[in-house]
């Protein structure tokens, strides 16, 4: 993945989660589920890879898709969705 190709699957998971009052363990499952279900690019593999990218940047992660949420809550979050997609999917 290219120099910020990232942002594309970061700035998806950012405005899918922008009215969630708080970025807990729930939220992190329906995005997880939500890249299983191809509601964003991506397989698991790939967007943990921009995830991953996006946390080794320096610079703030919702510079073009604002959220209510702190600069930390979003990294924090961040890194439990990377753990959850690294984990194998659950079978329904």
């Amino acid at each position: 993945m290219g120099t910020d190709s990232w942002k594309g699957h970061v700035n998806g998971i950012l405005y899918g989660v922008q009215f969630d009052s708080a970025l807990d363990d729930a939220v992190v499952t329906r995005v997880a589920e939500g890249v299983d279900a191809g509601l964003y690019p991506g397989d698991r593999a790939e967007t943990r890879d921009a995830i991953d990218q996006a946390l080794r940047c320096s610079g703030p992660l919702n510079d073009q898709a604002e959220t209510p949420h702190s600069e930390d809550d979003i990294r924090a979050f961040l890194r439990r969705l990377s753990a959850a997609l690294a984990a194998t999917p659950s079978q329904s």
